[in-house]
């Protein structure tokens, strides 16, 4: 059997559970030990068990990196908004034309051009990809 040092943040952490009737028959009676000792643990357990707001501390996160992440979450959101729409120009760019009423269709890039036509489609690859990376970092933080 192994032995273990049980403080009261675990029997913090097991209250929840405790209040909710979910704990095994084992960890009830270790709650229940703890809870005899210590007061200030009891109303704890008290509160979550009546549904009240139980004064259970929160996490908190300093203001400046906060902050720093709400820039950076910014700043990746107009990335993205800059790679779709240059992702869109370099994907349409070979097709375009000019058109003169007197001698019609004047210019297609992709006929009069190739070379710059298919310079212009890779660069629209590499765009759309990062724009996937982007999209994918969004996704995955929950964004």
């Amino acid at each position: 059997m192994i032995t273990m040092n049980i403080t009261r943040d675990v029997i913090k952490d097991l209250l929840p559970l405790y209040a909710a009737g979910e704990a095994s028959p084992d960890t009830k009676v270790l709650v229940e030990e703890f809870l005899r000792a210590d007061e200030e643990l009891r109303r704890l357990a008290d509160a979550l068990r009546t549904g009240e707001e139980a004064p259970i501390p929160r996490l908190t996160v300093e203001p400046t990196r906060e902050r720093a992440a709400l820039e950076r979450t910014r700043k990746l959101l107009r990335v993205r908004g800059l790679l779709l729409g240059f992702s869109i120009l370099f994907t349409t760019l070979p097709l375009s034309f000019a058109f003169d009423s007197s001698k019609g269709l004047t210019f297609l890039l992709i006929r009069d051009a190739p070379g710059l036509a298919v310079t212009f489609l890779v660069l629209a690859v590499v765009l759309w990809i990062a724009f996937a990376a982007i999209v994918r970092r969004l996704r995955v933080t929950g964004l």
